[in-house]
């Protein structure tokens, strides 16, 4: 019932089931390429690209301190706050 567009719905619905279509998630696909994020060479995952990349703690941090959201601690709770 939040009023956002419904592309960020189905977005924010997408991360919430895991099956955005990070490296990890094309690799179970058979897609040939690195699984390494572009970023910071780890493993990228949803978790890992929405909270663990120094870049995303970066802009979390950001946020924090711009309009005072805290960052996730998890995926479940990645738009908790927001929607709150």
């Amino acid at each position: 019932k939040i009023k956002v567009p419904l592309r960020i719905k189905i977005f924010m619905w997408f991360v919430h089931k895991g099956v955005i279509l990070t490296k990890d998630n094309l690799l179970r696909r058979s897609w040939i390429g690195s699984s390494r994020c572009c970023f910071c060479d780890h493993t990228e995952t949803i978790k890992h690209l929405f909270l663990e990349c120094p870049l995303a703690k970066l802009l979390w941090r950001s946020i924090h301190i711009a309009f005072n959201v805290h960052p996730p601690t998890s995926i479940n709770t990645l738009f908790g706050t927001w929607l709150n």
